[in-house]
């Protein structure tokens, strides 16, 4: 499975945000076909939330979901930890098969950091989640060195939280720090649609984390990415551009691929 990235002739230009879906916002009694369907309207990553109600008020999903979307899937699973002693979920979520693993700046400790490290020599990548308009941490980016940051731009725990713009600077700040290479990746979760898509990645996003604004009827079905690809196609600076959804790089072209290793969960 590959993702369909470079458009011959067509000039460099803003790259689109690679879209993740939170797989929390989806039906899970049809979570293999709806996945499998996403995938061919171009989202190439999978992001799990683990949710404790006295983080986030909200609920998440078991950790045997990493697990059981490994054994079906082949794409990069991102483990978004909110809890309020996240370093075992760190340790089973990359023994699961996670892709990735974040946890919140205001969650470390030296036991999560000590995780967070373990996890990054197996190989897992090691992420860091930083809340609406927190300031980012550089000594603990220089500790833990995430390979992306992820800029909550809600108020983190639950589905359908109302978009806070100062995470709009957040995410300024975290491109600042990638473009010295003390990151490579900025993501931003939460409240992802239309209206805020382009804003984010006018901002410095090369990462987006779709849910319920995108997918309110948890499916596939009568969604809302066709809304936000012109949107992200109104923001582009040129005509060529708008041609190729605002992007040179348009990850929205169906993969040739099926991610699908036979499950219809």
């Amino acid at each position: 499975m590959t993702l369909v990235t470079d458009l011959p002739g067509v000039a460099a230009g803003p790259r689109c945000p690679e879209l993740a879906v939170s797989v929390v916002c989806l039906d899970q009694t049809r979570l293999g076909q709806h996945i499998e369907t996403l995938h061919g309207l171009g989202v190439t990553r999978l992001h799990v939330d683990l949710v404790d109600p006295a983080f986030g008020g909200g609920l998440g999903l078991p950790l045997e979901t990493i697990s059981d979307l490994r054994e079906s899937c082949d794409l990069p699973i991102d483990v978004h930890i909110m809890l309020t002693r996240p370093e075992p979920a760190v340790r089973e979520a990359a023994a699961r098969g996670a892709t990735s693993v974040c946890v919140h700046q205001r969650s470390l400790t030296p036991d999560v950091g000590a995780a967070l490290r373990e996890a990054d020599d197996a190989g897992t990548t090691v992420a860091l989640a930083v809340d609406p308009g927190e300031p980012i941490s550089v000594p603990a980016v220089r500790s833990i060195r995430p390979h992306r940051l992820t800029i909550m731009s809600v108020v983190p725990g639950g589905a359908g939280r109302p978009f806070r713009p100062e995470a709009l600077e957040t995410v300024g700040e975290a491109s600042r720090l990638r473009a010295t290479g003390a990151v490579e990746k900025v993501e931003v979760d939460g409240a992802v649609g239309p209206a805020t898509a382009p804003l984010m990645a006018a901002a410095g996003a090369d990462m987006l984390v779709l849910g319920s604004t995108v997918f309110p009827h948890r499916s596939p079905h009568l969604n809302r990415l066709p809304e936000l690809r012109n949107a992200l196609a109104g923001s582009a600076s040129s005509p060529t551009d708008k041609e190729h959804h605002g992007c040179a790089h348009d990850p929205y072209r169906p993969p040739a691929a099926s991610p699908s290793r036979g499950t219809g969960r």
